[in-house]
């Protein structure tokens, strides 16, 4: 999967920072924090569900990119939902059902990474990496 990542020249770094964007908590915890993300990150990719949720919405975006899809995939169509069911998935795997209000939160703002996908016209892959980080973020909050 990192090597995937990186094909859409994101680092685990880039995750990170994008993660810590809408973080509004206690500062001397930051750094705790911004470890605490990195690990789940890197712990998440290798969950096999997330993993190959992940994979689907890149492979999604690149068969959209060739026109190979059931839809006009540069307009966005509001009628297609299944970008956030996977970002969604992606959230609830990780950390179950509050990591879906997050997901909300961080599709909404698009911090980092996630905004440049969007405007580089990444349909799915946005919202995979939204549902990773919202995920990660979530169960970040646990060990508090």
């Amino acid at each position: 999967m990192i090597d995937i990542l990186e094909e859409l020249n994101i680092k685990i770094d880039d995750l990170v920072e994008s993660g810590m964007e809408l973080y509004i908590g206690d500062k001397k915890e930051k750094n705790i924090i911004r470890e605490k993300l990195k690990n789940l990150i890197i712990s998440s990719l290798k969950n096999p569900n997330v993993y190959l949720l992940i994979l689907a919405a890149y492979l999604l975006d690149k068969e959209g990119k060739n026109n190979n899809l059931p839809i006009d995939y540069n307009s966005d169509p509001n009628y297609i939902y299944v970008d956030e069911v996977i970002g969604i998935a992606i959230a609830n795997e990780i950390a179950g059902t509050k990591a879906i209000f997050n997901f909300r939160f961080y599709d909404k703002h698009k911090p980092g990474v996630i905004g440049r996908l969007d405007k580089e016209g990444f349909l799915f892959m946005d919202d995979a990496i939204a549902g990773l980080l919202a995920g990660c973020m979530s169960k970040v909050f646990e060990y508090l």
